[in-house]
């Protein structure tokens, strides 16, 4: 019996599909859907394919859910499969949710993956939004996590930070790249603030920058202004930031790339070298813009525009939005006060407050449930 039982384990664990979690925050249901769609439309590049459900997504209504698999070339075997959890709204009653999910298995919180949507309809709001994901993050979800669980994410995600970061592409800017055997330090303002997650930031709907500046009058300098404050930001926390327009075709490429340090052993640097030769840095084009974890630096971010105070808004970031004394208000405004001409409220994020009376359902007994239906019956056979 015990031979039975250890071949029928040794088989289970040969046919086990490798499963990574994706936690997208923001964004309305329809943005979140918009994003499922796009990263299957993105695979179908002859390598890979993915199956799933991509309509009518359960993600109105607190933690929503919903998985995909991932076939290689010849469509036969499974080489992954993608659990992704949707939050539209963040309040302080639904990190107990995530915590819950993540402390169910080690592997789930050591290779996760955030991801952060924004949209250009609404550019005002970005860092207002950013500054409450990462306090969420940081300070509900993170920190209810058991101790010897976050120690070891963070361990996991600097090592995989270390792994992108000695990536070359070489093909797009002529900078040196860390090796991977060597302990080079990171450059100034760069992964000092480790959330303990791979983090993604995905921009919405980027074909509306061209319709932001011809239609309302916006500048380059405030495009760049944007991106330089952007990427600023995350470089501290080691951040990937792609903008996405409806035919972009970057996501699936770039999602497989941050993960795929998660999905291999520590021998197989070369298959990681060859999921980064499907995607390419680019700082050129505007509505698809795409920065690899690992890749930027304070030096790259000034080449977009000389005199952007980088140490400045990186400073303010960890005073305003990371210590635990940071009312945000001094590094938003910063931010506010060059693209108000953009338009949209200040908000919070996704834009609008809900008392928590207006957030939470009350439920009923059973008996206070029938008494209800009761009466609804009789009212209908009376009439």
């Amino acid at each position: 019996m015990d031979i039975w039982s250890s071949l029928l384990e040794s088989a289970s664990i040969c046919k086990a599909t490798t499963s990574r979690t994706i936690l997208l925050l923001g964004g309305s249901p329809t943005t979140q859907e918009s994003f499922i769609q796009q990263l299957v439309a993105s695979a179908g590049s002859g390598v890979y394919s993915i199956k799933g459900r991509t309509s009518r997504i359960a993600n109105e209504f607190a933690l929503g859910y919903v998985y995909f698999d991932v076939f290689d070339r010849d469509q036969e075997d499974v080489i992954l499969r993608l659990n992704i959890y949707t939050l539209t709204f963040i309040y302080d009653s639904y990190a107990r949710l995530i915590v819950d999910l993540l402390q169910r298995d080690k592997l789930t919180f050591e290779t996760l993956l955030v991801t952060i949507l924004l949209d250009w309809e609404e550019p005002r709001r970005w860092v207002r939004d950013l500054a409450q994901y990462i306090k969420f993050l940081k300070g509900l979800v993170l920190k209810g996590l058991d101790q010897d669980v976050r120690a070891s994410g963070l361990r996991k995600c600097s090592q995989r930070y270390r792994q992108l970061s000695s990536i070359s592409f070489t093909e797009v800017l002529d900078f040196p790249s860390r090796s991977a055997e060597m302990d080079i330090p990171l450059g100034k303002g760069e992964y000092d603030a480790p959330l303990g997650v791979e983090l993604l930031v995905a921009v919405m709907n980027s074909e509306r920058i061209d319709v932001l500046e011809r239609q309302f009058g916006r500048k380059d300098d405030e495009f760049d202004f944007i991106q330089q404050f952007l990427r600023t930001v995350l470089l501290k926390h080691g951040a990937s930031l792609v903008y996405l327009s409806s035919e972009s075709k970057s996501l699936f490429p770039l999602l497989y790339y941050l993960l795929s340090p998660s999905l291999l052993s520590e021998h197989s640097r070369n298959i990681l070298i060859e999921a980064s030769k499907n995607i390419q840095p680019n700082v050129v084009d505007r509505d698809s813009l795409l920065i690899p974890s690992g890749w930027d630096s304070w030096s790259k971010i000034l080449l977009i525009k000389e005199g952007f105070d980088v140490d400045g808004v990186s400073s303010g970031w960890s005073t305003d939005v990371l210590s635990n004394e940071g009312d945000m208000e001094g590094i938003i405004e910063v931010y506010e006060d060059v693209v108000h001409g953009f338009g949209g409220p200040p908000g919070g994020a996704n834009g609008k407050e809900m008392s928590q009376e207006e957030l939470e359902i009350r439920s009923t007994t059973a008996q206070e449930f029938l008494k209800g239906q009761l009466a609804e019956i009789n009212s209908i056979e009376v009439s």
